[in-house]
């Protein structure tokens, strides 16, 4: 879908989820770089800032939470190109393509105070989860004196992945911001008081960035911790039922040696009698007994 947006000072093309044809349409239309369209269609696209000597047309990618009720929270990336006049935006997720549009409301004077807006708008959903994430963190952390379910431990490994991607997209981001600053002064005409304030948000920006991969960093390290503390708790829970089953497991082997010696065809003590089933029951219990004092006194067997 393409929606043409007409301001005083420049255009503004919106495409979301776009076809092949469409882009094609819209490269050669607004004379935008045919190797841009690559970064447009590719739904798999690193962060990155260029700017195209020929043109004049610089590309901005980053990378944004796709849907925030998903319990993986996966990325996708967002398209931003821009001349003096023109502004093209790609969103390949719906939820991405309402918040730029919601955040595109006002008229803005220029495209870098567009572009700006998108960027603030888009950093917050990462906060957001940020928070959800540390929530949840902290309530697993909470459950090493309870009962470990499968349902914990597929929350945690979800958790988990959900940081990987985060991380990852704002590690990217950050690049490709850093990388912004110099795409913006080469490529925008603007007065000096506005390049100042554009230097200036942008350098807001890496440092939202910067703080949210550091606190990223931090409940990393909280479910990294979380996790391996699960895992002691279990390791230890095996090791007490092997140990049950193994003490068990001997003392219950005593009967069958006993009966299996008295049926066998040989002469034994006591085989002859009338009452020799009663010896072989007192005979089971004495080295049951004998067992489980030996075992209790073995500090093999203490826990």
């Amino acid at each position: 879908m393409i929606k043409i947006h007409k301001f005083k000072m420049y255009t503004w093309v919106e495409a979301i989820s776009p076809t092949e044809d469409e882009l094609d349409n819209i490269t050669s239309e607004y004379r935008a770089p045919v190797k841009f369209k690559n970064y447009m269609l590719d739904r798999h696209e690193q962060p990155r800032a260029t700017f195209d000597d020929l043109s004049g047309f610089s590309a901005l990618v980053v990378r944004a939470i796709a849907d925030p009720k998903v319990s993986r929270m996966l990325t996708s990336p967002i398209f931003l190109g821009f001349s003096d006049s023109l502004l093209i935006t790609v969103c390949h997720a719906s939820q991405q393509a309402k918040l730029v549009q919601e955040r595109s409301k006002p008229v803005y004077d220029t495209v870098a105070e567009h572009i700006l807006a998108i960027l603030f708008a888009l950093i917050s959903p990462f906060f957001d989860q940020l928070d959800e994430i540390s929530q949840k963190a902290e309530k697993l952390e909470g459950m090493h004196n309870r009962a470990i379910s499968n349902r914990s431990l597929d929350e945690l490994a979800g958790l988990k992945t959900s940081l990987v991607y985060l991380r990852s997209a704002t590690a990217g981001n950050l690049i490709a911001l850093q990388e912004l600053q110099g795409t913006i002064k080469e490529n925008l005409k603007m007065s000096p008081e506005l390049t100042s304030q554009v230097n200036e948000e942008i350098d807001d920006l890496l440092i939202e960035y910067k703080q949210c991969q550091t606190m990223f960093d931090v409940v990393g390290d909280v479910v990294r911790e979380t996790e391996s503390a699960f895992g002691n708790i279990l390791n230890n829970k095996l090791n007490q039922t092997m140990q049950f089953l193994t003490i068990w497991s001997l003392i219950l082997a005593i009967p069958p040696i006993v009966s299996g010696f008295y049926g066998m065809n040989v002469k034994l003590p006591l085989a002859g009698r009338d009452e020799a089933w009663f010896y072989t029951i007192v005979l089971t219990i004495v080295m049951v007994l004998f067992m489980i004092v030996y075992i209790e006194k073995d500090r093999r067997f203490k826990k």
